[in-house]
């Protein structure tokens, strides 16, 4: 079947049948890639949980606990935070206003 058929032929059906796959697979997750390039920033207040030293602590909705390096808060204060869903690092933070 294949015999008369070029390399570069074969090399581009391979590559059309390989993105077909993967394009059928993003389809069936949900496009997860897009995830990759695209996340979803999340600004909220939350409070301060936990001060040790100079390292806060917060709790935001998700229940994922969120460190704050040179804390300038004391436990129990309500901050704004901003960060990127499914990350556990804080982009942003300052007092509530």
């Amino acid at each position: 079947m294949f015999e008369k058929t070029s390399g570069k032929t074969l090399a581009i059906l391979f590559g059309l049948a390989f993105f077909g796959a993967f394009m059928v697979l993003q389809v069936i997750w949900g496009f997860p890639i897009v995830d990759l390039f695209m996340k979803k920033t999340v600004t909220e207040d939350a409070k301060i949980a936990i001060k040790d030293g100079n390292v806060c602590v917060v709790e935001t909705s998700d229940r994922t606990p969120r460190r704050i390096e040179h804390c300038p808060y004391s436990a129990g204060d309500l901050v704004t935070v901003t960060y990127s869903e499914g990350r556990a690092g804080i982009e942003s933070h300052r007092p509530r206003e």
